[in-house]
């Protein structure tokens, strides 16, 4: 573990020498004299292999991240006085780092002579130690299995599995959420020629394969994950003999002076005490929700200059504090789901910051100016959480070159021209798309050869807003997730050709023909929504022919028209795990053919009218061999949904 501890680290000090390079000008020597030291460490680690078992070299690799932490700050603070000062009171910072640089590094070279002694003595008491791979006192066999699980696990997998329990117990952590975060945190290793988020998402695969994080099925609203609470119980281990990670669950939670990461659980006062005597790295915040509103300004960041993740994503606060502009090293604010109604001009100033999260976000309409020199920022998400549209950005807004994420924007007023510059895109949101808008905005997104995924929503698409595909549009060649909101006049031919497309959410198209004749086609679809997409009161095997939608796993149909699905042929949808009929309140059957589905997992029927709900029934309902067969049925008939209606109104029906 201290070879990845310290290889981690060397890392951190390779990129700042290139990130920061007028910072460190002079400082060239000193640092790669204590990078040598920490590769002789990294290597020594490696070779000793299991012998940090012991509680002699335990006690030594806890020195030596001690050590290495007080590198970070020193390294840290030094970028913030040398942004701060200039001139004479420059050269004082100046002289402090390299006596402190000299100290740092004298220290870890006396550890290599202790190392080699340590190793020595240890290959002479492992072969007497018949225990040595044995169970701690008190520890069961099952316990002792899953931590020898997680210590053979590689560090970069340990540390990121262990910082998947910042999060509380049982919640439900958004996969990309977690790719930011673990970026921002310097937790993920560069690789020549890879994008970082994307051997963050090989690291999450891997702890899937391995079943210490769990996919929590909830199709069509990303992939969401859970730590078991037999791997949690190891991980909550491991944060408090390292006190390096504090999860607080309870209010009288206290918070040791080396913590780099705090998530707050319970009361949200504490922050404050908590940012003014550590100095942490991260701040997160699960505490209680409905507390009183107008308490809820009282954030102070004046003693947490070394943040690099702030994440209130869900809390009430309301107004973000002028001093977040103070904090040059912050890579992630989370502001989603928040009351804050105005970010601060001096945003600007954080030119470290990577992702910036501000869907849902108050009155929130535009970003300000400032947003342009962060010219570090790889993830812009937004969303209006009032008058339900895009976000207005600055001009200029194409000079952010790192850009892999711009979802939620508004691309008129010359923006969708702007767009063409931002070929790195991967992930694209563009709303209120308006027909004057469309011919640049598609020049634009032709341009985008990285693209992954697209997702374009008309102005007004949810009260018959238009949506303008053009027939001349080439999809981006890497293209596999589509998102289309508005009324469209039919499929566009190039649709049917996107062999890449593994998911499809057509949203208030209102089509008059029957989209899946060319849907159906699609060799690698997994993923289609057909929400109010089809204006058809009845279908048939039309709808599917035989080895139709190869691939298809999760199908969402929502239709006010839709009275009836007479037939699928058998060998349709053949890898379909999940059918959801939501809003079809005029549905009254269910196609014959569904019974050869033998894949599904489950059924949902959202609502479902009380004659059918008889139908299906399996004692003597008349429908019920089509859907006996499926391990889960879900339904709320529609007259369970008139009486919660009703509730909800304040109307209660007298039953005397």
């Amino acid at each position: 573990m201290a070879e990845g501890f310290v290889n981690f680290f060397i890392q951190r000090l390779d990129s700042l020498l290139v990130q920061e390079a007028e910072s460190f000008s002079g400082f060239e020597d000193e640092v790669l004299w204590i990078m040598g030291i920490l590769r002789e460490i990294g290597s020594f680690a490696a070779e000793s292999g299991s012998a940090e078992e012991f509680d002699a070299v335990h006690s030594w690799v806890h020195e030596l991240k001690g050590i290495i932490n007080e590198l970070d700050d020193s390294v840290d603070e030094f970028i913030i006085q040398m942004g701060a000062h200039n001139g004479s009171d420059q050269k004082v910072w100046i002289d402090s780092f390299r006596s402190e640089l000299q100290k740092i590094g004298s220290r870890l070279a006396e550890t290599v002579h202790r190392m080699r002694e340590l190793n020595n003595s240890i290959k002479g008491e492992k072969g007497e130690d018949e225990n040595f791979h044995g169970m701690d006192e008190g520890e069961t066999s099952a316990s002792s299995a899953l931590k020898l699980q997680y210590t053979n696990l590689p560090y970069h997998l340990q540390i990121c599995l262990t910082y998947c329990c910042i999060f509380p117990e049982n919640y439900w952590i958004n996969k990309g959420r977690l790719i930011r975060l673990f970026i921002a945190e310097g937790l993920i290793q560069g690789k020549a020629g890879e994008i970082t988020e994307d051997i963050a998402q090989e690291n999450i695969n891997e702890l899937i394969n391995l079943g210490m994080l769990q996919v929590v099925d909830h199709p069509g609203n990303g992939i969401k994950l859970v730590v078991p609470s037999h791997y949690r119980e190891v991980c909550l281990h491991k944060i408090k003999e390292e006190k390096f990670i504090t999860a607080c669950p309870s209010s009288d939670s206290s918070f040791p002076l080396t913590v780099r990461c705090v998530s707050i659980h319970s009361d949200m006062k504490q922050v404050e005490t908590v940012l003014n005597n550590v100095r942490t790295r991260s701040l997160f915040l699960f505490g209680k929700r409905g507390s009183s509103e107008e308490n809820w300004n009282w954030l102070n960041l004046y003693g947490s200059k070394f943040l690099r993740v702030l994440d209130l994503e869900d809390s009430k606060i309301k107004h973000l504090p002028d001093e977040v502009g103070d904090l040059m090293h912050l890579r992630y604010l989370g502001l989603k789901n928040t009351n804050i109604n105005e970010l601060p001009e001096r945003l600007g100033n954080l030119r470290a910051l990577q992702t910036l999260d501000i869907r849902w976000c108050g009155n929130l309409t535009a970003v300000p100016k400032g947003v342009l020199n962060l010219l570090q920022l790889r993830h812009l998400k937004m969303f209006k959480s009032i008058g339900i549209g895009g976000m207005d950005v600055p001009k200029g807004i194409g000079r952010i070159k790192s850009l892999l994420t711009l979802t939620g924007i508004y691309a008129g007023d010359g923006i969708a021209r702007e767009l063409g510059s931002l070929i790195q895109l991967r992930r694209l949101g563009v709303m209120d798309v308006a027909e004057d808008d469309v011919s640049e905005l598609f020049v634009s997104v032709m341009k985008m050869q990285e693209l992954l995924c697209l997702s374009l929503q008309a102005k007004h698409a949810f009260h018959q807003g238009t949506l303008t595909l053009l027939e001349s549009f080439v999809p981006p060649p890497l293209l596999r997730k589509l998102q289309l909101e508005g009324v469209l006049e039919r499929i566009p031919n190039w649709l049917g050709l996107m062999e890449r497309l593994t998911y499809l959410r057509l949203g208030y198209s209102h089509l008059s023909e029957n989209p899946t004749s060319v849907l159906q086609l699609l060799p690698n679809l997994k993923i289609l929504t057909l929400w109010q997409a089809f204006e058809a009161k009845h279908i048939g095997k039309e709808f599917c022919r035989a080895s139709g939608f190869p691939k298809l796993e999760d199908l969402t149909i929502a239709s006010h028209v839709l009275e009836e699905w007479t037939e699928l042929e058998e060998g349709a949808i053949p890898s379909l795990k999940f059918l959801r009929l939501h809003n079809c309140l005029q549905l009254r059957t269910l196609p014959e053919g569904l019974q050869f589905i033998t894949t599904l997992k489950q059924l949902s029927l959202l609502p479902l009218l009380d004659d059918h709900e008889e139908r299906l029934r399996p004692d003597g309902g008349e429908e019920n061999y089509k859907i006996k067969h499926i391990p889960q049925v879900k339904f709320i008939t529609m007259s369970a949904v008139n009486q919660i209606a009703m509730r909800s109104r304040g109307v209660v029906k007298n039953e005397e």
